[in-house]
């Protein structure tokens, strides 16, 4: 792993430049502390529900700039990033570098008027119609899939589902398989069942086979210094041309620094619509699911996947309910290394098709839903440059995932 110089070459710029846009306007400070965490831990999310200083309230959250500094520490100031939350609060996110099972932190947030500058947050962009790119500057760091066009049997085939690309630490290269190569019905990050029923009738929302899931609509956008979000309404439509299922899925990807290429949390909500389902499928075929690059299913021995669980013996075909997996493959001469990790609110039993060398793996189960009845998932996903982190680097990402450190607002200063 580099060391932390290495590591945050642009934060303390950042920080600078938000704290200049912030002297154009009006600050106030407030007063937060991290509890320890239950693991140790390094560059972990994390937000407090909070209600905006008087001469703050009925200004936009991306309108007002933040920049955060630790007590008693000579560290420099780092991003902080608001977003609109439940009722009349708003959520204030950024990332703390080091969490630590022995004491909390205590941090000041300064909040300032008018809008940050965002040279080297997020952002989002159109570059063609169907395809929408996130940037981290000016590299993208991952692709929203969403066309859907019946005109041909070909373009049907490329279009006939929304998923998720990720790229490399350049924003050159994919890192994960699209619509061609061998089985491309598995395709970057995806979620789908194959065996879904509905009364009599099975529907195949894997392979699609005369079926589909179209993207509806986007239903929110947000991109900042700290973390950029998308929700989308998809609808998983029979071959009646009806919808099935109405899901609305949420991606939220969070600033790291390298060797992480993306920190991304997977977020859907699947709603029967009219009468319940049974979600249905086998372990390879059905659930939340990642798919390396094409090039590694038809590589030699050097870039094939390797798994690694959380403790020896783990047998992927029958142990259930594992709290992660991780693979690591090979691709453009380099490691990378993903990890899955699956929130233990989702539906149990759960299995991990962790074992195919060809690099698609994730969590599947089976649901039954009862009609307009609505079900919560959520999932992490982490991607390093480099060899498979230690086993204990692994399990503090999971740590942090499914119970963070808790924030709360000790006080706002005048």
């Amino acid at each position: 792993m580099a060391n932390q110089a290495e590591r945050r070459p642009i934060l303390p710029m950042l920080a600078v430049v938000l704290l200049c846009g912030a002297a154009l306007g009006q600050t106030r400070s407030v007063k937060l502390r991290v509890a320890a965490g239950e693991v140790a831990g390094t560059d972990v999310p994390v937000h407090v529900e909070m209600r905006l200083p008087g001469e703050f309230i009925g200004l936009a959250p991306d309108g007002i700039a933040v920049s955060l500094h630790e007590w008693d520490t000579s560290s420099q100031p780092i991003p902080g990033q608001l977003l609109k939350g439940p009722d009349d609060q708003v959520e204030l996110w950024w990332v703390v570098p080091h969490v630590r099972t022995d004491r909390e932190s205590n941090w000041t947030a300064t909040l300032s008027a008018g809008h940050a500058f965002q040279q080297g947050g997020f952002s989002w962009k159109h570059p063609s119609n169907g395809i929408l790119d996130l940037l981290l500057g000016d590299r993208r760091v991952l692709r929203y899939m969403h066309a859907y066009d019946a005109s041909t049997p070909e373009r049907l085939f490329e279009t006939y589902k929304p998923y998720h690309h990720v790229f490399d630490a350049s924003g050159r290269n994919l890192l994960t398989n699209g619509a061609g190569g061998l089985y491309p019905h598995h395709r970057g990050i995806f979620v789908g069942w194959s065996k879904l029923k509905r009364g009599e009738h099975e529907y195949d929302f894997w392979h699609m086979k005369e079926v589909s899931q179209r993207h509806e609509r986007m239903l929110s956008k947000v991109a900042g210094p700290v973390l950029a979000r998308s929700r989308a309404l998809i609808h998983w439509v029979g071959p009646d041309d009806q919808p099935v299922i109405a899901e609305e899925r949420e991606v939220t990807v969070f600033r790291q620094p390298a060797p992480t290429v993306l920190l991304l949390d997977f977020r859907t909500e699947l709603k029967a619509i009219g009468a319940g389902v049974l979600l249905n499928g086998d372990p390879e075929h059905a659930g939340v699911q990642y798919r390396a690059h094409n090039d590694v299913a038809e590589g030699d021995e050097t870039v094939k996947a390797t798994y690694l669980f959380h403790e020896d013996g783990i047998d992927a075909h029958t142990d259930q309910n594992l709290p992660w997996a991780a693979m690591s493959y090979g691709l453009n001469g380099r490691r990378y290394s993903v990890q899955h990790m699956n929130h233990p609110d989702n539906p149990k039993p759960t299995l991990y098709s962790a074992y195919r060398d060809y690099g698609r793996f994730g969590a599947f189960f089976k649901k039954k839903l009862k009609a307009d009845e609505v079900l919560p998932l959520r999932y992490r996903i982490l991607i390093v440059d480099g060899q498979m982190p230690p086993r204990d680097e692994l399990a503090s990402r999971c740590s942090a995932f499914v119970t963070p450190p808790r924030v709360t607002v000790v006080r706002d200063n005048p």
